[in-house]
């Protein structure tokens, strides 16, 4: 499915590309929509190019591989493997420090490369998408859900979130504001890292996210619809507040709810994003309570550990995609998952 232009979808046909030793062919098992795709979808990306094919939370099997490839993912025809979004060039500064979600040659698969440019391929939603050189590839147990699988690069940030941006340690209090996919991860993340008490609070029309947060390990749910967010983490917590807060959703009330939740000295880690859209925030209260504001955004070396959790099968990751659709219904589900999040928490194709 092309995405021609903003919010103009067509399905087309492209020949199958020669896979040389360094590069592989992947049949697309599953795709998730992202919840940056509906920016691409409506043109709000600047540094999309189209005609595009989406999709970069993927889930496929191993068509065709290159020996070095082989060698170097440590998968071969007939594997189950999810697939980065980020494309890396391993010469530029920040490749080679770590940090390859800035890529000075940024390539990320289903957003900023046409399909215009061979071998055409270069997203997910479709039957077959093309594996550069430079790609990162993970195994994909038997057995695991393609639901749980696709949803690699999600449980990705959430890693990178609560281990390396916020540093989380054992039996550190940890809010998390937003009860979205990426807010779910996060609470699975933070599981992990033995996070205690672990608190998801925010607002939604959808229960059903409530439930798998305290399924995948959040101890308190707020519900700002119905409680005072700042007394009940007051309460919970003793009055100490929260060692480290995650806010997902971007909203400029919820960063601010982040700030006066956070005890002095704790970690705010910024998630979300607004369309740049100014926030008045409280910074005295950064200031004196000295808190470190850190962005997040995207995995670097973050996603092994993701896929080591979605194969072990300890949560049932399957259950946040609550609706799927063929490929040829990508521009309707594109259109369920912007208009109805009070009905779904992931949305995915499966051609």
């Amino acid at each position: 499915m092309v995405l021609e232009e903003p919010m103009k979808m067509k399905m087309k046909e492209f020949p199958l590309p020669k896979i040389g030793p360094d590069e592989f062919l992947l049949r697309v098992d599953m795709v998730g929509i992202c919840g940056g795709d509906p920016i691409e979808y409506e043109g709000r990306n600047r540094k999309t190019h189209y005609p595009l094919i989406l999709g970069h939370e993927v889930v496929g099997t191993i068509a065709e591989i290159g020996a070095e490839a082989r060698k170097l993912y440590g998968v071969d025809a007939g594997d189950k493997a999810t697939v980065e979004p980020y494309i890396v060039c391993g010469k530029c500064h920040y490749c080679l420090n770590s940090l390859y979600q800035f890529c000075e040659n940024s390539k990320v698969y289903g957003v900023n490369i046409t399909c215009d440019e061979p071998p055409y391929l270069w997203g997910a939603y479709g039957e077959y998408m093309y594996g550069a050189v430079g790609s990162r590839v993970h195994k994909i147990e038997p057995g695991v859900p393609d639901e749980a699988a696709c949803m690699s690069s999600v449980i990705g940030n959430g890693v990178r979130w609560i281990r390396r941006l916020g540093q989380v340690k054992f039996g550190e209090s940890v809010v998390i504001i937003g009860p979205g996919a990426q807010g779910l991860a996060t609470v699975i993340a933070a599981k992990e890292a033995g996070a205690s008490p672990i608190i998801i609070a925010g607002k939604t029309r959808n229960p059903m996210k409530w439930d798998l947060a305290r399924e995948y390990g959040a101890d308190y749910v707020v519900d700002f619809a119905t409680q005072d967010g700042k007394e009940a983490i007051a309460k919970i917590t003793d009055g100490k507040m929260a060692d480290v807060v995650v806010e997902t959703t971007g909203a400029g009330a919820m960063m601010e709810m982040g700030i006066e939740v956070a005890r002095p000295a704790a970690r705010l880690v910024l998630v979300g994003t607004n369309g740049f859209q100014q926030s008045g925030l409280t910074t005295d209260l950064v200031v004196f309570k000295e808190l470190r504001v850190i962005g997040g955004l995207g995995q670097s070396w973050d996603t092994e550990p993701a896929v080591a959790i979605i194969n072990s099968r300890k949560y049932a990751i399957e259950k946040m995609v609550t609706q799927v659709y063929p490929l040829d219904k990508a521009d309707e589900a594109m259109q369920f998952y912007i208009n109805n999040g009070g009905s779904c928490v992931r949305v995915a194709i499966k051609p």
